[in-house]
């Protein structure tokens, strides 16, 4: 199978895998690399034990990844580095409603992937000088596909009371926060307009379009 393709396998399904594989870092550990460690082994151990409810009933993997990210991800700080410039600008409800609608796009993007995960091998990388940095941790993985290529995949996050959330995630090189800065700037040239913004995002339309471009770039 082409990388590009697996690239994009892993943003809609290995990504929520790994992302939801790190529920238990909802309390401070000293080693980030070991908690994510064991987390993706629970989790691909749940995938494989419910792979036919999820693949046969779509709001039940929406449940499973919505209960997964609730603690995990910072969504909050994300969607305020995602509006960038425009966070201050817009109104309270704004706020309110893009982070409403991020956090669904994002749940039912990874959702329609999750079983795709078949077995593939992720490796957890020891932690090197600078993965830890006071409140910030990165935590660096591979994911090796069944034809032998190798996707790079690490997290960037944030201790806050005692929690750790993930605050990014890069595949393959590709920023995701980043990329969905871009997309929320280019919506406002587009429409000029924070609410048509908020109502025409996409959260899986502009991670292919980020997969393409870097593809081209190479």
């Amino acid at each position: 199978m082409h990388l590009q393709r697996y690239i994009r396998t892993w943003l809609h399904a290995g990504l929520v895998l790994l992302l939801a594989g790190m529920a238990t870092l909802a309390h401070a550990e000293s080693d980030p690399r070991q908690v994510v460690s064991d987390a993706v082994e629970r989790m691909t151990s749940r995938i494989e034990a419910e792979r036919e409810a999820l693949k046969a009933d779509p709001d039940k993997a929406k449940a499973l990844v919505r209960e997964e990210l609730a603690d995990l991800v910072d969504f909050k700080r994300i969607t305020r580095m995602v509006m960038g410039d425009y966070f201050g600008p817009s109104s309270k409800e704004q706020k309110y409603r893009f982070l409403d609608v991020f956090k669904n796009s994002l749940i039912n993007t990874y959702a329609s992937g999750i079983t795709l995960y078949d077995g593939q091998k992720i490796e957890t990388l020891p932690m090197q000088d600078g993965d830890r940095k006071g409140d910030y941790a990165r935590v660096r993985m591979e994911v090796k596909t069944n034809s032998g290529q190798v996707v790079p995949i690490y997290y960037t996050l944030f201790l806050r009371d005692d929690q750790w959330k993930v605050i990014n995630v890069y595949v393959n090189g590709l920023d995701l926060r980043d990329t969905f800065k871009s997309q929320f700037a280019q919506g406002m040239q587009q429409y000029n307009d924070i609410d048509k913004v908020i109502d025409n995002w996409s959260a899986d339309a502009k991670i292919d379009a980020g997969i393409d471009e870097a593809k081209q770039g190479e």
